[in-house]
């Protein structure tokens, strides 16, 4: 209300100042246009502050020993090393409560870094023998850290829309879950600082996610060379 009464102050004293050529009016227009962004912004912040707190209420519901909430307070990718569970919480709006999906460590079977529908990183259980449900089956030359580009992908575009974690679950009715970290309409320059943050932080988790898929790929192959000795 008091932004309101601002921005029709505001309105007048420019009405005054085009009217009479009085520099005075403009001045005070001016000091009350930023006086309203002011206030706007700060009601703003205090907005986002609040529903930050509300989301990470609802967050700390669940177990979990790391999570990453999305920009737009809809989504959550979250660990819970305890209990070797990852969690994907998601909601159609804000004042909704999350759905959950939840999968055992051993139920990751792949992860990719996407770009644009372009794998810029991919691990997946097998190495090398293993072929990737995530590329549409081609074979798996990719091993954990190595983030190396094709030729034809440096060729491509140095702006982005889209960035997204995809990781293959044992799952047959959703066999592919995403984590979204970027999702814009129009393109941004991958060399923005903005993009730059975005694109570390999905490469943590992409970290995260590619050891707990190899560890209990190693785990299973000690199991499977225990068992045949005692057979």
């Amino acid at each position: 209300m008091f932004q309101l009464f601002l921005l029709l102050l505001e309105v007048v004293y420019l009405f005054l100042a085009f009217k009479t050529g009085g520099t005075l009016y403009l001045i005070v227009a001016i000091g009350l246009g930023a006086w309203w962004l002011y206030e706007l912004n700060k009601d703003v912040k205090k907005r986002s502050e609040a529903l930050l707190t509300d989301t990470i209420q609802k967050v700390e519901q669940h177990p979990h020993t790391r999570y990453i909430i999305s920009s737009d307070y809809l989504s959550v990718l979250m660990l819970d090393e305890y209990s070797n569970t990852l969690r994907i919480l998601e909601r159609e709006e804000i004042e909704n409560d999350f759905d959950k999906k939840e999968f055992d460590f051993d139920e990751l079977y792949e992860i990719a870094i996407v770009e644009d529908d372009n794998n810029v990183a991919l691990t997946s259980k097998g190495g090398v023998h293993g072929w990737s449900l995530i590329d549409g089956g081609a074979k798996v030359d990719i091993h954990i850290n190595e983030m190396e580009e094709s030729s034809e992908k440096k060729e491509k575009t140095n702006e982005v829309k889209k960035l997204i974690l995809k990781i293959v679950v044992d799952d047959l009715a959703e066999p592919i879950v995403e984590y979204v970290f970027l999702d814009n309409e129009q393109e941004i320059p991958k060399e923005l600082d903005e993009y730059k943050d975005i694109f570390k932080e999905c490469t943590k988790w992409y970290q995260k996610i590619s050891v707990i898929i190899k560890r209990h790929e190693h785990e299973r192959k000690i199991q499977e060379v225990a068992i045949k000795g005692w057979t």
